[in-house]
């Protein structure tokens, strides 16, 4: 899915480091309908995604990389995020703090959108 990463409009991105090595990185992509992105809400809003090595989780990483993108998203005017959580993932916290809100509830996982 990030073969063409960067080669599209809105592509932005943030990566964690430490001592030069990788420990987190979170991106917003816009997607279609045909993409069948989970956590697509709308063509004009983009789909976060994160992730953060699981040595080096519960240490406010994910909370200063999402706080980063949410500023740069604010700056470039965008309105809304969305983005999928799985029902069992403990981040699901992490989202609520950050003001997302479940949006729909698909089975396994929601879907949380946030206002910018």
């Amino acid at each position: 899915a990030l073969a063409d990463w960067g080669e599209r409009e809105g592509d932005t991105a943030v990566i964690a480091t430490l001592h030069g090595k990788p420990i987190g990185a979170a991106w917003y992509r816009y997607w279609t309908a045909d993409s069948q992105m989970r956590g697509y809400m709308d063509d004009n809003v983009p789909v976060l995604v994160i992730g953060v090595h699981e040595d080096y989780r519960h240490q406010g990483i994910g909370t200063l990389i999402i706080e980063s993108l949410i500023d740069h998203a604010k700056k470039s005017g965008i309105q809304k995020m969305s983005l999928m959580v799985s029902k069992d993932n403990y981040a699901i916290n992490l989202y609520k703090q950050q003001d997302f809100l479940e949006y729909s509830d698909d089975e396994d996982s929601f879907t949380m959108v946030r206002e910018i």
